[in-house]
């Protein structure tokens, strides 16, 4: 079985041959493991830069393959709003685009399919997705329609209006939702056949149980079944310690639940087993970065232990990698994946 077979029977709570184990997102490592920041990466020859990626995640041993990632911010700027480019990491939105949640109503989602940066992105996606040749899933990591609300919009301001101005919110997050399906299609047209969706500001440190189920779980939804409809697989990521929401998750439509180093495997597998695959989670910064490989393979175990053999679990950071992440620690978490040995 290849990599994306092997995925594919994960996501399905299906037994595999092996472990499946792979990076999230990444899209900055990848490119700086080259020399290449984000903003270099734009101006370089989209085949150069689709080759780079594919050296970069199969130098790795990573069973999925990530089309141009760390450009979360990018549809931002393509709406008009102001983001600023990192040396390293990934670009920055230094402005909302608008000051009032009724203001969504001015902005334009077809915008995005002129803007070249993400035309650039779709170019690479489609010769990356050639390369992979159906060997591994081709997946892309863009922000969720709750985390884009915030952005839009600010997120103090979403905060506050969420106990002030429910209905605005609501409204607010309705274009999101359609903003981040029209910008899904483009690369549904460009290869790509799994989403993760990133959601950052629905982390139980910035929002309540309450109203993650009243305003972010209804925005998933509808994300999730109109990529079903598509036929291409999806996942959701979500910041910080989500442990008292976990038991909401079953019902969204993602087929993937990636968690944060925060939350407690053995609670996901108590909450998704037989129901919701999930996936995580080695602290990015304080393992992958900085401890040696033989560190890195401990705890890739720990977790694999925690998760129990039962199908239906991915290993893999916590969260996106520092640009700076050494690929010996990388390759010692894939290959703590490949070479366990089930004993269910």
């Amino acid at each position: 079985m290849n990599s994306k077979e092997i995925i594919a029977g994960l996501l399905d709570l299906k037994p595999t041959p092996r472990l499946p184990a792979t990076l999230m997102s990444a899209g900055a490592w990848a490119l700086n493991s080259s020399g290449l920041s984000l903003e270099k990466a734009l101006a370089a020859p989209a085949e150069e830069a689709a080759e780079i990626l594919f050296r970069a995640y199969n130098g790795v041993d990573s069973d999925i393959v990530w089309a141009m990632s760390g450009y979360n911010n990018i549809i931002i700027g393509a709406l008009g709003g102001k983001i600023k480019f990192r040396l390293k990491g990934t670009p920055d939105v230094i402005e909302t685009l608008i000051k009032e949640a009724q203001d969504i109503d001015r902005l334009d989602i077809n915008k995005i399919k002129d803007d070249e940066k993400i035309r650039f992105i779709l170019e690479v996606s489609r010769l990356l997705a050639r390369k992979v040749n159906g060997e591994n899933y081709l997946a892309l990591t863009r922000w969720g329609p709750f985390t884009l609300a915030g952005l839009l919009y600010g997120a103090e301001n979403l905060m506050r209006d969420v106990y002030k101005n429910p209905d605005a919110v609501r409204h607010l997050i309705d274009f999101t939702v359609e903003l981040y399906i029209t910008y899904a299609e483009l690369y549904i047209d460009n290869g790509v056949d799994f989403f993760l969706l990133a959601e950052p500001t629905a982390s139980g440190d910035m929002i309540s149980r309450k109203h993650f189920e009243s305003f972010a779980v209804p925005a998933f939804k509808k994300v999730f079944d109109a990529l079903k409809a598509k036929n291409v697989r999806t996942a959701l990521h979500i910041c910080g310690n989500i442990e008292n929401r976990l038991d909401l998750l079953n019902d969204i439509g993602a087929e993937l639940i990636s968690v944060d180093y925060k939350v407690s495997l053995k609670k996901c597998r108590e909450i998704f087993n037989k129901k919701t695959a999930f996936a995580g989670n080695v602290n990015p910064a304080a393992v992958m970065l900085k401890e040696t490989p033989e560190g890195v393979a401990r705890v890739s175990g720990e977790c694999i232990a925690d998760a129990g053999d039962e199908p239906g679990f991915l290993l893999m950071p916590g969260c996106d990698i520092p640009p700076a992440t050494p690929a010996d620690n990388i390759r010692a978490m894939t290959r703590t994946g490949r070479e366990y040995v089930f004993t269910a």
